[in-house]
Protein backbone atom coordinates (compact mmCIF):
# COMPACT_ATOMS: atom_id res chain seq x y z
CA UNK A 1 0.00 0.00 0.00
CA UNK A 2 2.97 2.32 0.43
CA UNK A 3 3.97 2.06 -3.25
CA UNK A 4 1.73 4.93 -4.42
CA UNK A 5 -1.77 6.37 -3.82
CA UNK A 6 -3.33 3.92 -6.29
CA UNK A 7 -1.92 0.93 -4.40
CA UNK A 8 -3.10 2.52 -1.14
CA UNK A 9 -6.58 2.93 -2.62
CA UNK A 10 -6.71 -0.70 -3.74
CA UNK A 11 -5.98 -1.83 -0.20
CA UNK A 12 -8.39 0.67 1.36
CA UNK A 13 -11.85 -0.66 0.54
CA UNK A 14 -12.77 -0.36 4.23
CA UNK A 15 -11.84 3.35 4.24
CA UNK A 16 -14.05 4.12 1.27
CA UNK A 17 -16.92 2.06 2.68
CA UNK A 18 -16.84 4.28 5.76
CA UNK A 19 -16.97 7.37 3.55
CA UNK A 20 -19.77 6.03 1.35
CA UNK A 21 -21.87 5.06 4.37
CA UNK A 22 -22.83 8.72 4.84
CA UNK A 23 -23.91 9.18 1.20
CA UNK A 24 -27.54 9.68 0.25
CA UNK A 25 -28.59 6.83 -2.07
CA UNK A 26 -31.62 5.94 -4.17
CA UNK A 27 -32.45 2.85 -2.13
CA UNK A 28 -32.09 0.64 -5.21
CA UNK A 29 -30.06 -2.41 -4.26
CA UNK A 30 -27.93 -4.81 -6.30
CA UNK A 31 -25.31 -7.44 -5.60
CA UNK A 32 -22.20 -5.32 -5.08
CA UNK A 33 -18.72 -6.41 -6.06
CA UNK A 34 -17.69 -4.32 -3.07
CA UNK A 35 -14.24 -3.38 -4.40
CA UNK A 36 -14.86 -2.47 -8.04
CA UNK A 37 -11.63 -0.61 -8.85
CA UNK A 38 -10.02 -0.89 -12.29
CA UNK A 39 -7.66 -3.75 -11.40
CA UNK A 40 -10.55 -5.96 -10.27
CA UNK A 41 -11.75 -6.38 -13.85
CA UNK A 42 -10.06 -8.64 -16.36
CA UNK A 43 -10.15 -11.44 -18.88
CA UNK A 44 -10.41 -15.16 -18.22
CA UNK A 45 -11.53 -18.39 -19.91
CA UNK A 46 -15.14 -19.50 -19.51
CA UNK A 47 -16.05 -23.18 -19.00
CA UNK A 48 -16.76 -23.26 -22.76
CA UNK A 49 -13.16 -22.05 -23.30
CA UNK A 50 -14.17 -18.69 -24.68
CA UNK A 51 -12.29 -15.60 -23.52
CA UNK A 52 -14.47 -13.13 -21.66
CA UNK A 53 -14.04 -9.90 -19.72
CA UNK A 54 -15.75 -9.33 -16.38
CA UNK A 55 -15.43 -8.25 -12.78
CA UNK A 56 -13.17 -10.79 -11.11
CA UNK A 57 -12.79 -10.03 -7.40
CA UNK A 58 -15.53 -10.79 -4.88
CA UNK A 59 -13.83 -10.71 -1.48
CA UNK A 60 -16.11 -7.85 -0.38
CA UNK A 61 -19.31 -8.78 -2.27
CA UNK A 62 -22.60 -8.04 -0.52
CA UNK A 63 -26.03 -6.71 -1.50
CA UNK A 64 -26.14 -2.93 -1.24
CA UNK A 65 -26.57 0.42 -3.06
CA UNK A 66 -25.49 0.30 -6.71
CA UNK A 67 -23.96 3.76 -6.30
CA UNK A 68 -21.16 2.38 -4.09
CA UNK A 69 -19.63 0.19 -6.82
CA UNK A 70 -19.88 3.01 -9.37
CA UNK A 71 -18.12 5.39 -6.99
CA UNK A 72 -15.37 2.85 -6.26
CA UNK A 73 -14.73 2.31 -9.98
CA UNK A 74 -14.95 5.99 -10.85
CA UNK A 75 -12.50 7.16 -8.17
CA UNK A 76 -9.92 4.56 -9.19
CA UNK A 77 -9.56 6.13 -12.65
CA UNK A 78 -7.71 9.37 -11.72
CA UNK A 79 -5.53 7.44 -9.29
CA UNK A 80 -4.52 4.98 -12.02
CA UNK A 81 -3.87 7.90 -14.37
CA UNK A 82 -1.73 9.60 -11.74
CA UNK A 83 0.27 6.39 -11.20
CA UNK A 84 1.22 6.63 -14.91
CA UNK A 85 1.78 10.42 -14.75
CA UNK A 86 -0.92 11.00 -17.35
CA UNK A 87 -2.25 14.16 -15.78
CA UNK A 88 -5.56 15.33 -14.37
CA UNK A 89 -7.46 15.54 -17.67
CA UNK A 90 -6.87 11.85 -18.53
CA UNK A 91 -8.04 10.75 -15.09
CA UNK A 92 -11.20 12.82 -15.38
CA UNK A 93 -11.86 11.52 -18.89
CA UNK A 94 -11.43 7.91 -17.74
CA UNK A 95 -13.79 8.46 -14.81
CA UNK A 96 -16.32 10.13 -17.11
CA UNK A 97 -16.10 7.26 -19.62
CA UNK A 98 -16.58 4.62 -16.91
CA UNK A 99 -19.82 6.24 -15.72
CA UNK A 100 -21.03 7.12 -19.23
CA UNK A 101 -20.60 3.51 -20.26
CA UNK A 102 -22.38 2.33 -17.12
CA UNK A 103 -25.31 4.66 -17.83
CA UNK A 104 -25.70 3.84 -21.52
CA UNK A 105 -25.43 0.09 -20.96
CA UNK A 106 -27.88 0.20 -18.06
CA UNK A 107 -30.36 2.01 -20.30
CA UNK A 108 -29.92 -0.66 -22.98
CA UNK A 109 -30.34 -3.45 -20.44
CA UNK A 110 -33.52 -1.85 -19.12
CA UNK A 111 -35.21 -2.90 -22.37
CA UNK A 112 -34.04 -6.53 -22.06
CA UNK A 113 -35.89 -9.43 -20.51
CA UNK A 114 -34.32 -11.05 -17.42
CA UNK A 115 -33.09 -13.95 -19.58
CA UNK A 116 -31.54 -11.59 -22.11
CA UNK A 117 -29.72 -9.76 -19.31
CA UNK A 118 -28.49 -13.04 -17.85
CA UNK A 119 -27.11 -14.23 -21.19
CA UNK A 120 -25.60 -10.89 -22.24
CA UNK A 121 -21.85 -10.43 -22.67
CA UNK A 122 -19.56 -7.43 -23.10
CA UNK A 123 -17.58 -7.55 -26.35
CA UNK A 124 -13.83 -7.73 -25.69
CA UNK A 125 -12.62 -8.04 -29.28
CA UNK A 126 -9.92 -5.52 -30.08
CA UNK A 127 -8.96 -4.82 -26.46
CA UNK A 128 -7.26 -8.01 -25.31
CA UNK A 129 -3.89 -7.65 -26.99
CA UNK A 130 -3.71 -3.91 -26.34
CA UNK A 131 -4.84 -3.57 -22.76
CA UNK A 132 -4.80 -6.93 -21.01
CA UNK A 133 -1.74 -8.95 -20.01
CA UNK A 134 -1.28 -12.12 -17.96
CA UNK A 135 -0.65 -11.38 -14.27
CA UNK A 136 2.86 -11.57 -12.89
CA UNK A 137 3.23 -13.86 -9.90
CA UNK A 138 6.00 -13.96 -7.35
CA UNK A 139 7.72 -17.29 -6.81
CA UNK A 140 5.59 -19.76 -4.87
CA UNK A 141 7.06 -21.10 -1.65
CA UNK A 142 6.47 -24.45 0.00
CA UNK A 143 3.93 -24.01 2.87
CA UNK A 144 4.55 -25.06 6.44
CA UNK A 145 3.24 -28.48 7.41
CA UNK A 146 0.44 -26.78 9.34
CA UNK A 147 -0.71 -24.87 6.26
CA UNK A 148 -0.41 -27.95 4.06
CA UNK A 149 -2.61 -29.87 6.49
CA UNK A 150 -5.15 -27.04 6.38
CA UNK A 151 -5.12 -27.14 2.57
CA UNK A 152 -5.61 -30.91 2.42
CA UNK A 153 -8.51 -30.76 4.86
CA UNK A 154 -10.18 -27.89 3.03
CA UNK A 155 -9.89 -29.66 -0.35
CA UNK A 156 -11.76 -32.66 1.06
CA UNK A 157 -14.62 -30.49 2.35
CA UNK A 158 -14.61 -28.19 -0.68
CA UNK A 159 -15.41 -31.13 -2.95
CA UNK A 160 -18.87 -31.39 -1.37
CA UNK A 161 -19.79 -27.85 -2.55
CA UNK A 162 -19.25 -28.75 -6.20
CA UNK A 163 -21.95 -29.87 -8.60
CA UNK A 164 -21.96 -33.67 -9.08
CA UNK A 165 -20.49 -33.60 -12.60
CA UNK A 166 -17.65 -31.33 -11.46
CA UNK A 167 -16.88 -33.67 -8.56
CA UNK A 168 -16.41 -36.48 -11.07
CA UNK A 169 -14.03 -34.29 -13.06
CA UNK A 170 -12.07 -33.26 -9.95
CA UNK A 171 -11.79 -36.89 -8.85
CA UNK A 172 -9.77 -37.64 -11.99
CA UNK A 173 -7.00 -35.46 -10.53
CA UNK A 174 -4.88 -36.25 -7.49
CA UNK A 175 -3.24 -33.62 -5.22
CA UNK A 176 0.51 -33.63 -5.70
CA UNK A 177 1.87 -30.61 -3.85
CA UNK A 178 0.94 -27.38 -2.07
CA UNK A 179 2.53 -23.93 -2.19
CA UNK A 180 1.84 -20.66 -0.45
CA UNK A 181 0.80 -17.99 -2.88
CA UNK A 182 1.26 -14.19 -2.68
CA UNK A 183 -2.03 -12.29 -2.63
CA UNK A 184 -3.26 -8.85 -3.65
CA UNK A 185 -2.98 -5.63 -1.69
CA UNK A 186 -6.39 -6.04 -0.05
CA UNK A 187 -5.73 -9.58 1.20
CA UNK A 188 -2.35 -9.27 2.88
CA UNK A 189 -2.18 -11.43 6.00
CA UNK A 190 -4.73 -13.98 4.80
CA UNK A 191 -3.70 -17.55 4.02
CA UNK A 192 -3.64 -18.43 0.32
CA UNK A 193 -2.39 -21.81 -0.88
CA UNK A 194 -2.08 -23.24 -4.39
CA UNK A 195 -2.89 -26.94 -4.71
CA UNK A 196 -1.20 -28.71 -7.64
CA UNK A 197 -3.19 -31.66 -9.00
CA UNK A 198 -2.27 -34.07 -11.78
CA UNK A 199 -4.31 -36.58 -13.78
CA UNK A 200 -1.30 -38.00 -15.60
CA UNK A 201 2.20 -36.67 -15.81
CA UNK A 202 2.09 -33.25 -17.39
CA UNK A 203 -1.71 -32.94 -17.11
CA UNK A 204 -2.04 -30.43 -14.31
CA UNK A 205 -4.80 -28.56 -12.53
CA UNK A 206 -4.04 -25.72 -10.11
CA UNK A 207 -6.58 -24.64 -7.52
CA UNK A 208 -6.20 -21.55 -5.36
CA UNK A 209 -7.45 -21.91 -1.78
CA UNK A 210 -7.92 -18.42 -0.41
CA UNK A 211 -9.01 -17.39 3.06
CA UNK A 212 -12.17 -15.28 3.22
CA UNK A 213 -13.37 -13.02 5.99
CA UNK A 214 -16.32 -10.71 6.54
CA UNK A 215 -16.90 -8.08 3.86
CA UNK A 216 -15.80 -4.59 4.86
CA UNK A 217 -19.28 -3.48 3.79
CA UNK A 218 -21.04 -5.48 6.51
CA UNK A 219 -20.31 -2.88 9.17
CA UNK A 220 -22.26 -0.28 7.19
CA UNK A 221 -24.94 -2.42 5.52
CA UNK A 222 -25.87 -5.72 7.15
CA UNK A 223 -24.33 -9.09 8.04
CA UNK A 224 -24.05 -11.63 5.27
CA UNK A 225 -26.83 -14.20 4.96
CA UNK A 226 -24.10 -16.84 4.63
CA UNK A 227 -22.36 -18.20 7.70
CA UNK A 228 -19.32 -19.10 5.58
CA UNK A 229 -17.63 -16.07 3.98
CA UNK A 230 -16.17 -18.25 1.24
CA UNK A 231 -19.71 -19.18 0.28
CA UNK A 232 -20.67 -15.48 0.41
CA UNK A 233 -17.89 -14.67 -2.07
CA UNK A 234 -18.76 -17.50 -4.45
CA UNK A 235 -22.49 -16.74 -4.33
CA UNK A 236 -21.74 -13.12 -5.23
CA UNK A 237 -19.43 -14.21 -8.04
CA UNK A 238 -22.09 -16.47 -9.55
CA UNK A 239 -24.67 -13.69 -9.35
CA UNK A 240 -22.49 -11.05 -10.99
CA UNK A 241 -20.32 -12.82 -13.56
CA UNK A 242 -21.61 -13.70 -17.01
CA UNK A 243 -19.69 -16.99 -16.83
CA UNK A 244 -17.99 -18.55 -13.83
CA UNK A 245 -15.19 -21.07 -13.37
CA UNK A 246 -16.44 -24.66 -12.99
CA UNK A 247 -14.27 -25.27 -9.95
CA UNK A 248 -15.41 -22.43 -7.67
CA UNK A 249 -16.50 -23.60 -4.23
CA UNK A 250 -15.99 -22.98 -0.55
CA UNK A 251 -14.93 -24.68 2.63
CA UNK A 252 -13.70 -24.00 6.16
CA UNK A 253 -11.08 -25.25 8.58
CA UNK A 254 -11.48 -24.41 12.24
CA UNK A 255 -12.55 -20.76 12.46
CA UNK A 256 -11.22 -19.87 9.02
CA UNK A 257 -13.39 -19.77 5.89
CA UNK A 258 -12.01 -20.29 2.40
CA UNK A 259 -13.09 -20.17 -1.20
CA UNK A 260 -11.52 -22.20 -4.00
CA UNK A 261 -11.08 -21.43 -7.69
CA UNK A 262 -8.81 -22.26 -10.60
CA UNK A 263 -5.51 -20.40 -10.74
CA UNK A 264 -4.38 -18.66 -13.93
CA UNK A 265 -7.16 -19.99 -16.17
CA UNK A 266 -6.22 -17.74 -19.13
CA UNK A 267 -6.42 -14.85 -16.65
CA UNK A 268 -5.38 -11.38 -17.76
CA UNK A 269 -5.73 -7.89 -16.34
CA UNK A 270 -4.86 -4.23 -16.77
CA UNK A 271 -1.12 -3.60 -17.02
CA UNK A 272 -0.84 -0.24 -15.31
CA UNK A 273 2.86 -0.01 -16.08
CA UNK A 274 2.41 -0.29 -19.88
CA UNK A 275 -1.03 1.07 -20.77
CA UNK A 276 -1.22 4.42 -22.55
CA UNK A 277 -3.72 7.19 -21.89
CA UNK A 278 -6.29 6.32 -24.61
CA UNK A 279 -6.20 2.67 -23.56
CA UNK A 280 -6.86 3.62 -19.94
CA UNK A 281 -9.92 5.63 -20.97
CA UNK A 282 -11.15 2.77 -23.16
CA UNK A 283 -10.54 0.22 -20.41
CA UNK A 284 -12.49 2.31 -17.88
CA UNK A 285 -15.42 2.34 -20.29
CA UNK A 286 -15.34 -1.45 -20.66
CA UNK A 287 -15.36 -1.79 -16.88
CA UNK A 288 -18.40 0.48 -16.63
CA UNK A 289 -20.25 -1.67 -19.18
CA UNK A 290 -19.43 -4.87 -17.31
CA UNK A 291 -20.49 -3.36 -14.00
CA UNK A 292 -23.85 -2.28 -15.46
CA UNK A 293 -24.52 -5.82 -16.69
CA UNK A 294 -23.53 -7.30 -13.34
CA UNK A 295 -25.84 -4.93 -11.46
CA UNK A 296 -28.72 -5.47 -13.91
CA UNK A 297 -28.68 -9.20 -13.12
CA UNK A 298 -29.66 -8.67 -9.49
CA UNK A 299 -31.17 -5.18 -9.37
CA UNK A 300 -33.89 -3.20 -11.11
CA UNK A 301 -32.31 -1.93 -14.36
CA UNK A 302 -35.42 0.03 -15.33
CA UNK A 303 -35.40 2.01 -12.08
CA UNK A 304 -31.63 2.60 -12.16
CA UNK A 305 -31.79 3.65 -15.82
CA UNK A 306 -34.63 6.05 -15.10
CA UNK A 307 -32.59 7.66 -12.31
CA UNK A 308 -29.50 8.00 -14.54
CA UNK A 309 -31.50 9.66 -17.31
CA UNK A 310 -30.71 10.28 -20.97
CA UNK A 311 -28.18 13.11 -20.54
CA UNK A 312 -24.69 13.22 -19.06
CA UNK A 313 -25.53 14.95 -15.78
CA UNK A 314 -24.62 11.88 -13.73
CA UNK A 315 -21.27 11.23 -15.39
CA UNK A 316 -20.26 14.88 -15.08
CA UNK A 317 -21.07 14.81 -11.37
CA UNK A 318 -19.21 11.54 -10.83
CA UNK A 319 -16.16 12.68 -12.78
CA UNK A 320 -15.99 15.70 -10.48
CA UNK A 321 -16.44 13.43 -7.46
CA UNK A 322 -13.64 11.17 -8.68
CA UNK A 323 -11.22 14.07 -8.95
CA UNK A 324 -12.07 15.37 -5.46
CA UNK A 325 -11.99 11.92 -3.87
CA UNK A 326 -8.65 11.08 -5.49
CA UNK A 327 -7.16 14.14 -3.79
CA UNK A 328 -8.53 12.88 -0.47
CA UNK A 329 -6.92 9.48 -1.10
CA UNK A 330 -3.61 11.20 -1.80
CA UNK A 331 -3.84 13.05 1.52
CA UNK A 332 -4.72 9.81 3.32
CA UNK A 333 -1.79 8.09 1.60
CA UNK A 334 0.63 10.78 2.78
CA UNK A 335 -0.65 10.40 6.34
CA UNK A 336 -0.30 6.63 6.04
CA UNK A 337 3.30 6.90 4.86
CA UNK A 338 4.19 9.28 7.68
CA UNK A 339 2.93 6.72 10.15
CA UNK A 340 5.07 3.86 8.83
Amino acid sequence: MSANPFAFYRGGAALMAADLASWPVTGLRVQLGGDAHLLNFGGYATPERNLTFDINDFDETLPGPWEWDVARLCASAPLAASARSFGKRVGEEAAYQAVASYRTHMRELAAYSPLQIWYSRVDVRGMLARELTPPQYATHVKPTQEHEDVARNTIHKYRETLLPHVRILLDRYQPMDFFEHPVGVGSVGLLTVVAHFEAREGESLYLQIKQAQASVLERYLHPSLFANHGQRAIAGQRLMQAATDLFVGWTSEGERDFYVRQLRDAKSGLDVERIDAPQLVDFAGRCGAVLARAHARTGNPQAIAAYLGAGDVYENAMAQFASVYAKQVERDYEAFCRGL
